[in-house]
């Protein structure tokens, strides 16, 4: 879906300074800006490098100040923001931005017109940012354009105080590169180009300011170091800039480069080839594959799979479990990219500890974290996903099957932090200070929704976890687990309706407590006991659950996390971190839950033609957001309330995965038939 703005959206400058896009190289590197131009977050920069793919990112080269001379004239076409002041004003001679592979600006210069496009380069930390004029192509004075440069060499979760600054120096330079680096950085970072000449002029530029970390309380202010000015002669038709990479390249290598990637976009554009026909499903396509990462190094034999696994959000989260397996059928299965499911798969499979998968891949650390009671439950739900969607029986026997029974027997017998199955067949989890549950703000040592017992959720995804693999074993010939797998299910599928249906309410409770005490707080995440294969509910209390969520929690957005007359509900996340960790899971609307609200909503009304058209509606909203927030994408999150403001990550992989899974398999229909139990 390729999307453009007029003079009158760019041109105003706090809306321009809003509308975000994003670039991303399957790394965990990524370019992103404003409209306008400027940088409103940290964690904004042409060149963001994962030196540790996919984590440990560094903006490398934050922005660039350009302008263009002609006839005595200097015209900006940059934007900066400082604290009391925007300057300079390009946004004001901006006649269009389109954005699709990659953001384009086209401005007005008096009687010329010059386009400025930047593109990152798939798999690489190759950017190729490029300048054109495009008319008139006859002039009486010779146009120059002056470009700058300005690095920061920080963690992208930083800011570059006074105290504190990068030493940056110019190491090395010719007549068409130069080479800058900083004491610690692994590599040097190299800028080539066809200027007809750089000038180095080596000076930290101070006090740039962040809109949106002074609105999440953070610290807003940069400073960046610039090595010199590059001066080009525009001419129409002869398109000049520069390469800006981590190792280095030569300018003469652009086309080839701008090939590269555009063969993956055009693949990209493939994975579903009736999306041509759908601009939403193309758009939610597209998005599919900024989250896609590869992790580590490329494998040594080219038959073997890729270890690979997908970013939680852009630009700042990393790669967390339970995000990447509500996330994986999605992003990958109804693209068809079964290879990249396979490598995410076996990945996490290596990673298996004691029946749990890891909760994320912290950017620093070395070590995995594993305190979630539900990556490994949604681990089974996407294995079965990809078996239903691929048949490989062979990878089920070689790589999935016996991860997935340790984790059956670890919940059965028990395992870290306090998550065993309890007599009655159920899944508790949790103790003082923990937060398990995807649900899972902590303020200090405050949990804001501790959830400690039975989570009506985890038990939902542990019934089906349990048929699955009944299915499974059968499969393969495993006879003895498939008989216990099934003795378990019966027992969870009695004592699930009897521990958690709210008769009185029409509805399920949200947690029952170890003592037996239920928390009657009206959430979504009931809605997994009615859209995963398996239900323990009754189609008459299935559809109570839908109605009762749909009346109170659906919203243009998704489904908000708490119903509005509870005592506990906030209607806005804003604010600092404290403020917006209380409202995180506490009325806040996430987009990633209308994907079960949806496929719960047409299992419930038997499927039908008019249920999955109704379906098709509650999704539509999406289509327009996908033009709003973070150009292209999905946002993490939404304000509770009008005008359900987009909030959090501009791009969330759980956002995008379960808007598209629910549209292809559930609006659409054209999911895979459940194989047929024996």
């Amino acid at each position: 879906m390729t999307m453009q703005f007029d003079t009158k959206v760019c041109g105003n400058v706090d809306h321009a300074l809003y509308l975000e896009w994003l670039c991303t190289n399957g790394r965990g590197g990524y370019a992103s800006g404003s409209v306008a131009g400027a940088n409103t977050r940290k964690y904004h920069g042409y060149l963001v490098v994962a030196m540790a793919p996919p984590v440990n990112r560094l903006v490398m080269l934050s922005r660039v100040e350009d302008r263009v001379v002609h006839a005595g004239v200097v015209t900006d076409l940059s934007t900066a923001e400082f604290p009391d002041v925007i300057h300079p004003q390009g946004y004001r001679h901006i006649e269009s931005f389109t954005y699709d592979d990659g953001p384009v600006w086209v401005y007005r210069v008096g009687p010329l017109r010059v386009r400025k496009t930047i593109k990152l380069i798939h798999d690489t930390d190759n950017l190729v940012v490029q300048y054109e004029l495009l008319a008139p192509s006859v002039l009486e004075s010779p146009v120059k354009l002056v470009v700058q440069p300005l690095f920061a060499g920080r963690d992208f979760h930083a800011t570059i105080q006074p105290h504190w600054r990068p030493a940056w120096s110019l190491v090395n330079h010719g007549s068409d590169y130069f080479s800058v680096t900083v004491p610690g950085l692994p590599c040097a970072i190299n800028l080539s180009h066809n200027a007809d000449k750089f000038t180095p002029a080596p000076s930290w530029w101070y006090n740039f300011m962040f809109r949106q970390e002074r609105q999440r309380g953070y610290p807003d202010r940069d400073d960046l170091w610039n090595p010199g000015a590059l001066e080009f002669t525009l001419q129409a038709g002869k398109p000049v800039g520069f390469i800006c990479a981590t190792q280095p390249v030569a300018y003469n290598r652009v086309p080839e480069l701008l090939t590269q990637q555009a063969r993956h976009h055009e693949e990209v554009d493939g994975f579903i080839p009736e999306a041509k026909q759908d601009p939403f499903l193309l758009a939610l396509v597209r998005a599919s594959d900024q989250f896609i990462v590869r992790r580590g190094p490329a494998p040594s034999e080219p038959k073997q799979l890729a270890p690979m696994s997908i970013i939680a959000g852009l630009p700042w989260f990393e790669d967390w479990g339970r995000d990447t397996f509500i996330a994986l059928p999605g992003l990958t299965l109804c693209t068809g990219r079964f290879d990249i499911a396979r490598g995410i798969l076996k990945t996490y499979a290596e990673h298996l500890h004691q029946g749990l998968l890891p909760n994320r891949f912290p950017d620093k650390a070395h070590h995995p974290d594993y305190n979630t009671v539900d990556a490994a439950m949604w681990y089974l739900q996407s294995a079965y996903s990809f078996w239903r969607y691929t048949g490989d029986v062979a990878f089920l026997k070689a790589v999935l099957y016996d991860p997935m029974v340790e984790i059956i027997r670890h919940y059965r017998d028990g395992t870290d932090f306090d998550i065993r199955m309890d007599g009655d067949g159920l899944i508790r989890a949790g103790s003082h200070g923990l937060q398990l549950t995807w649900m899972d703000a902590k303020v200090g040592e405050w949990v804001v929704t501790p959830r400690h017992g039975k989570p009506v959720e985890i038990n939902a995804l542990w019934y089906n976890g349990l048929e699955m693999m009944r299915q499974l074993a059968l499969t393969i010939g495993d006879e003895p687990n498939a008989r216990e797998f099934r003795q378990l299910a019966a027992m969870v599928a009695d004592s699930f309706p009897r521990t958690f249906w709210n008769a009185a309410a029409g509805y399920c409770h949200d947690v029952v407590s170890d003592e037996g005490k239920p928390d009657r707080s009206l959430r979504p995440n009931q809605l997994m006991a009615v859209c995963l294969p398996f239900s323990p509910l009754s189609p008459d209390q299935q559809m109570a659950v839908v109605n009762t969520c749909q009346k109170h929690l659906l919203t243009p957005m998704g489904m908000r996390t708490l119903a509005r007359d509870d005592q506990a509900f906030h209607a806005r996340c804003e604010g600092d971190q404290l403020a917006r960790d209380m409202a995180y899971h506490q009325g806040t609307v996430w987009p990633w839950l209308i994907g079960p609200f949806v496929s719960a909503y047409v299992r419930a009304h038997g499927g039908t033609a008019e249920a999955r058209q109704q379906a098709r509606g509650f999704l539509m909203p999406m289509q327009q957001h996908m033009r709003d927030a973070g150009l292209g994408s999905i946002s993490e999150i939404a304000d509770a309330v009008e005008p359900f403001s987009p909030r959090g990550c501009i791009a969330q992989a759980w956002s995008v995965g379960e808007v598209l899974r629910s549209y292809y398999e559930d609006v659409l229909d054209r999911a895979p038939a459940w194989p047929q139990l024996r």
